[in-house]
């Protein structure tokens, strides 16, 4: 049934991709299921895309048509975050963000208003009257032949308008931008002036410089948005300075901030609205799972490590890997795979032929092996002479009792100092405790120290994972165990140290 919700896993996608903005921003959206020539199709809009038409409601669907909804067949569902005061109007992490958007809007405006103004001209260029500049050459005809020596007219300059020097200044600029390795690019444009009118020339502008301050305030706008909104700082402010084992703590809180809430909300909606009205006696809810996008990065050592020690099968070692079985693994099952098992161990590791010499001989013949003699046994050595009778005693398990009741009292406090240490993260110290493990939050360099009073909320719950066999095993009764470890986490949250194992204080 689920399976069948927005036409499968395509619709799903496309489903949540819609109402995600919607949840986030407005904090409500719509879900119409309806049935327009009898095919079934699934629809999220917004509250501007559905609009009441007497007892009729009229839906704008995405291509831009108009739908009246039947009332026999069509359901349509709200899917809203309840306000904390008035439950029935929506709320959104925007809506809380409003005026720290407003004041990054404004300032936008304003460094945009300064850079528009640079762009409506560059200004005012006043000249004085008396600027003079060398003026174009008349046209001349050929030499007269009756006097080729004549000497050439000399240039003439002349006092120009301020026309003249605007049409000089833009064809000069317009040559050097055409092509930048021109003469107009290289060489000044010539102005004559007495001396006493040079420092008379002004350019006078009317833009807007967009200050240091201005865009400072800005950027502390946008920072305050990222604390206020549902996700981690980093998403909105940038990921360069993570690496890949901080990227996926951010990518965890993501998860748990932002889109566990919204999709809690989307599930409870679509079981209370959908799936009860169907099957009213079904004890079944529609929820989510977010597995896919919480697996850990880069799990190849662990599973190496858990593979050398025997607990990890070398099926999960190859997927982890990015092999397949069928093509990459051993198929023990037949005479192959184990000729190529025996022979890797071999190549790996030639100390281990006469371990699997019986193996090599059956599997690979031609190898043609020699008989392996066993090497001769050393001499027997004397026994020890026996103790005195006094000397002799029965070992006393007393220390190693103390060991067991030591590694589960430890075992223990790790649990209630992880739960302690999760519970006084916020939001605000997110990123000062990003890499810390849980059980460390409390130590001076960190958190710090609790008050005494805070002891038993926060390790609440840590005997969840007590039994009477983990008792049994340390030789400790329980509720001596449940005092040791209240003891140490009391001690070790209220100074900011580290825990006291010791299960004998």
């Amino acid at each position: 049934m689920v399976r069948q919700i927005a036409g499968g896993a395509t619709g799903q996608s496309q489903m949540l991709g819609r109402l995600a903005p919607l949840m986030m921003i407005p904090g409500e959206a719509w879900l119409a299921i309806i049935f327009p020539d009898g095919e079934e199709q699934w629809h999220v809009l917004s509250n501007d895309e559905v609009k009441p038409r007497g007892e009729l409601v009229e839906l704008e669907l995405e291509d831009g048509t108009n739908y009246t909804m039947d009332p026999e067949t069509d359901t349509l569902s709200r899917i809203w975050r309840q306000d904390p005061r008035r439950a029935r109007l929506a709320w959104s992490p925007a809506k809380a963000a409003l005026p720290i958007l407003k004041e990054i809007v404004r300032m936008s405006q304003n460094i945009e208003a300064a850079g528009k103004s640079r762009q409506a001209g560059n200004g005012i260029l006043v000249l004085p009257t008396e600027i003079s500049m060398p003026a174009k050459p008349a046209p001349t005809g050929a030499p007269d032949p009756d006097a080729p020596n004549l000497p050439a007219p000399a240039p003439l300059s002349r006092f120009v308008t301020a026309d003249e020097v605007r049409v000089a200044l833009q064809e000069a600029m317009a040559k050097a931008i055409q092509d930048p390795s021109s003469a107009e690019a290289l060489v000044p444009i010539i102005l004559q002036v007495a001396g006493e009118w040079v420092d008379k020339i002004r350019h006078i502008k009317f833009d807007s410089e967009v200050s240091d301050k201005a865009q400072a305030a800005r950027e502390k706008a946008v920072r305050r948005l990222a604390m206020t909104l549902d996700m981690p700082p980093e998403v909105l402010l940038g990921l360069a300075d993570l690496n890949h084992w901080s990227l996926y703590g951010v990518e965890e809180e993501a998860v748990r901030w932002h889109a566990a809430p919204e999709m809690e909300t989307i599930c409870a909606a679509l079981t209370t609205q959908l799936l009860r009205p169907m099957v009213p006696d079904a004890d079944v809810v529609i929820w989510y799972d977010t597995s896919d996008v919480e697996a850990e990065p880069d799990q190849v050592e662990k599973v190496r490590t858990g593979f050398t020690d025997g607990v990890v099968r070398a099926e999960a070692y190859l997927r982890e890997l990015g092999m397949s079985e069928e093509q990459d693994g051993y198929d023990l099952t037949t005479r192959e795979g184990w000729t190529a098992w025996v022979l890797d161990q071999v190549r790996k590791d030639a100390a281990l032929v006469p371990v699997l010499e019986p193996l090599l001989r059956t599997l690979v013949p031609a190898l043609g092996l020699p008989e392996l003699k066993p090497a001769p046994a050393a001499p027997p050595t004397p026994p020890p002479p026996a103790p005195e009778l006094e000397q002799q005693r029965v070992p006393d398990t007393r220390e190693q009792l103390a060991a067991a009741a030591d590694t589960a009292v430890r075992i223990c406090v790790n649990h209630a100092m992880k739960l302690a240490g999760n519970r006084r993260r916020t939001r605000p110290n997110h990123t000062q405790l990003q890499g810390i493990p849980p059980r460390d939050m409390h130590l001076k360099q960190h958190l710090g120290p609790c008050q005494p009073a805070e002891v038993d909320r926060l390790i609440n719950g840590w005997d969840e994972v007590l039994d009477d066999e983990i008792c049994a095993t340390a030789g400790v009764s329980r509720d001596k165990l449940q005092a040791l470890v209240a003891s140490v986490c009391r001690e070790a949250l209220t100074t900011g140290t580290h825990p006291i194992w010791r299960s004998d204080r």
